[in-house]
């Protein structure tokens, strides 16, 4: 694991500023934790992420003990997040973005970021769950490579090989 620190890059985003990807480390936990307590309640998907602190505490805790996380910053600032859990050759992933910089490609390179490294720990296919109204989420996971690959009423679950 010592060799995933290595897994950072910065890049531009569409309004010129200089953003950082990197591997989520326990050290940018309070930051992370701080992202979530800024989080919009009207950008809430599937009932993520908590409304309580203790709730993000808890969830941040469980996403990275069972899998891999990865983040987006402006300067000392966490502005986005991804959160993937492998299962076999699978990873099911979620991904949020701080309300301030979402359309400004961040998320899109985050997970560009993300299926890169895990597609390099063996992960074949990645899969998410999001609600059929998120239009946003759902535009940029199709413009990504992702098929929907079961639907009900309330959600979609996309998938892509990677």
């Amino acid at each position: 694991m010592a060799n995933d620190n290595l897994y950072s890059e910065f890049y531009e985003d569409k309004e010129g500023e200089i953003i950082f990807v990197t591997i989520f480390v326990p050290e940018e936990r309070e930051n992370l934790i701080k992202m979530y307590e800024e989080f919009s309640p009207d950008r809430r998907c599937c009932g993520l992420p908590p409304a309580t602190r203790k709730g993000i505490e808890v969830w941040i805790d469980g996403l990275h003990e069972n899998g891999y996380g990865f983040i987006a910053k402006r300067g000392d600032k966490i502005i986005g997040h991804i959160a993937a859990v492998p299962v076999g050759e699978e990873a099911e992933f979620a991904i949020f973005m701080h309300q301030d910089y979402e359309d400004r490609g961040i998320g899109s390179e985050l997970i560009r970021f993300a299926t890169k490294f895990l597609r390099e720990k063996g992960i074949k296919k990645l899969k998410a769950i999001t609600e059929r109204t998120n239009r946003r989420a759902v535009e940029t996971y199709r413009r990504l490579g992702f098929k929907v690959a079961e639907r009900d009423a309330d959600y979609l679950e996309l998938e892509k090989e990677i």
